[in-house]
């Protein structure tokens, strides 16, 4: 794992001063918004803008990522030309509304004539995108993570956001990830008004194997934030795995009369560094 990716907040460009103030949160992830969350009358003015910010901000160890629009818009032409005069670029570029490999491939494609190196967080978002997943993971090695967009998904297929009714769609995104390492990041929880509902979806993504969660209220970074890092017991027996681990050499072993296997101490290695970057004791 490259980054902490727990939490990762959505900030309109075309509103700087939020954008400043997401700058001291406690998100890990910082994206300033060029697509869906600004208006069409003021996206020239969003992308001057958050070009400004990317530059002028000191967002401390914060991630710092743009979403842009899609390639296959204006907007989308006009930020990628955009982010080609920036003297200072993204570390991280979401990719929206991704259906097909080929797509990335354009994206990776420009960022090299940049001669820019920022990684890519892939949003599925459509029935297409899920059809095309595994092609699309390994589309680019720029591509560290994958984010599920839910609302858009479950507009298009005419179903509800409850959890049976994504369910599906969840776990098609884990095992295309688990295939390939890659990072898996939850859709939005849209009531944002609704901690224990927020945190008790947090805690079922976590269990099925999603690191982090979109976040679009600086009120939810707390609770996922906390869904998302490890137990001070988790840690301890992870840290008991891993020396365990070492002493004993590979394949399986007993600890605490229980037999702990390979993927055990892989799950027990994720714990452990986590709880390092985090500097958890």
């Amino acid at each position: 794992m490259t980054h902490m990716r727990r939490s990762i907040l959505f900030v309109p460009a075309d509103k700087p001063e939020r954008i400043e103030k997401a700058a001291t949160l406690s998100t890990d992830v910082v994206v300033i918004e060029l697509e869906d969350g600004v208006s069409p009358e003021n996206k020239d003015f969003a992308r001057m803008e958050a070009g400004r910010m990317i530059e002028q901000v000191d967002f401390g160890n914060r991630e710092v990522a743009l979403r842009v629009n899609r390639i296959s818009t204006l907007h989308g032409l006009e930020d990628l030309t955009a982010i080609a005069k920036w003297r200072k670029k993204p570390d991280l570029v979401l990719l929206p509304k991704v259906e097909s490999a080929g797509e990335v491939r354009i994206y990776d494609d420009l960022m090299s004539q940049m001669k820019a190196d920022p990684e890519f967080m892939v949003m599925i978002e459509s029935s297409r995108g899920i059809l095309n997943i595994a092609e699309i993971t390994t589309a680019s090695p720029r591509v560290s993570c994958l984010a599920l967009g839910a609302a858009d998904l479950s507009a298009e297929l005419g179903s509800c956001m409850s959890w049976d009714a994504v369910f599906a769609h969840r776990s098609a995104m884990i095992l295309a990830c688990a295939l390939v390492g890659m990072m898996p990041i939850d859709s939005p929880y849209l009531n944002i008004k609704d901690e224990d509902g927020l945190s008790k979806e947090c805690r079922k993504v976590r269990e099925m194997g999603y690191i982090g969660k979109l976040c679009i209220h600086p009120s939810q970074l707390t609770p996922v934030n906390r869904a998302f890092t490890p137990s001070a017991e988790e840690v301890a027996r992870s840290r008991k795995i891993v020396k365990a681990a070492k002493t004993q050499g590979t394949g399986a072993l007993v600890l605490d009369g229980k037999m702990v296997d390979m993927p055990v101490i892989k799950s027990a290695q994720r714990i452990v560094e986590t709880a390092e970057r985090l500097d958890m004791d």
